[in-house]
């Protein structure tokens, strides 16, 4: 019982499954970004697996401890659970990182959110094509004021719908067609990234925002 809730747990943490949208409860998984620093974490899913029954008093148990090893080790507060809900079939777990290091160290993931001229130099996004908010094209070297402006760079995995909440305006995200995601515009300061890949190999967006 105890491995098939820590496959279920890393499972949910690694594929964001849809949800059937009742009230109060969010459609997909998302990330949100307060102007402090912290990264606010909804993973949503379904309690009833092909082969198994979720069981929310297991998972909660399993998430708490997850949290308390973090913590124990990187320093107090620095990951919270703050719930976990079960309604009408839906489970969701929140989650509030102190930082994007953290989101990272927790969930194994590439998570980035800074000034776009330092993530230049780590992700040689020279190469990455780019949309802006009005469809035009564009490269990094030929955006104006390029320096000035931030980003999110963010790892998904095969099959994962992530809505991504930015601390900012949107201005423009890597086009769809030269990567294995889908990333469409959702309002002035939300983006969707949806991972076309089959299996569960990862991918990377990029996210240009001010």
């Amino acid at each position: 019982m105890r491995k098939a809730v820590n496959v279920l747990v890393l499972s949910l943490l690694v594929l964001s499954l849809t949800g059937c949208g009742q009230e109060k409860m969010p459609e997909i998984s998302s990330l949100s970004f307060d102007k402090e620093g912290e990264v606010l974490h909804q993973i949503v899913g379904k309690a009833d697996q092909n082969y198994y029954q979720i069981q929310m008093s297991d998972l909660e148990s399993f998430a708490t401890e997850r949290v308390e090893e973090y913590c124990s080790e990187k320093g107090e507060g620095r990951v919270t659970l703050e719930a976990v809900e079960e309604k009408s079939g839906n489970i969701l777990l929140q989650f509030r990182y102190a930082s994007p290091e953290d989101y990272s160290g927790f969930n194994h993931r590439v998570l980035y959110i800074g000034p776009l001229e330092d993530a230049v130099e780590e992700y040689y996004l020279e190469s990455v094509p780019f949309v802006s908010v009005e469809g035009q094209a564009s490269e990094i070297g030929y955006m104006d004021g390029w320096d000035a402006k931030k980003m999110i760079v963010l790892e998904t995995k095969g099959g994962e719908d992530l809505l991504v909440n930015l601390p900012g305006k949107t201005l423009y995200i890597n086009q769809s067609a030269a990567s294995s995601q889908e990333v469409t515009l959702v309002g002035k300061k939300s983006v969707k990234v949806s991972n076309q890949e089959e299996t569960e190999a990862s991918a990377l967006s990029y996210i240009i925002y001010e």
